[in-house]
């Protein structure tokens, strides 16, 4: 008899960077990536968007996932990160922060976060607000 693992829940900003890790590219490339996760920081896939090159895609991607998210009631969050091979966080994040997460509020969905991967390191826009994390932790 084979038992198949449970997935490890994503509770912490290094859960969701440990997972996200596993799945960029290396070396880097335009791409973004997302996760939906349910109460208890259990997800199930994480998707990629190839070819993300645009500053705004991240908004684009945001509705995609929210709108699939509201449709299982068991998920109630949602993870980010672009993946900007030739820079880090651009002028217009703060405002594409709050705008993502609005889209995702509107679905009834928390925007837990959003990373920007570069060569530069790992950002969050979120802290050029001076936002607290929002990890239930």
């Amino acid at each position: 008899m084979s038992v198949t693992p449970s997935p490890t829940p994503v509770r912490s900003a290094a859960d969701a960077i440990s997972l996200l890790s596993l799945a960029v590219v290396d070396p880097l490339e335009a791409e973004t990536l997302a996760f939906l996760l349910d109460d208890e920081g259990i997800g199930g896939v994480i998707v990629v968007f190839d070819g993300t090159t645009s500053a705004d895609s991240v908004l684009d991607i945001v509705d995609i996932m929210v709108r699939t998210g509201a449709q299982a009631p068991a998920c109630t969050s949602l993870v980010v990160a672009s993946v900007r091979p030739n820079s880090g966080v651009l002028p217009g994040d703060v405002d594409r922060w709050l705008e993502a997460s609005s889209i995702a509020s509107l679905h009834g969905l928390e925007l837990l976060e959003w990373y920007v991967i570069s060569p530069f390191g790992i950002e969050c826009p979120r802290d050029l607000l001076g936002e607290p994390e929002r990890w239930a932790e």
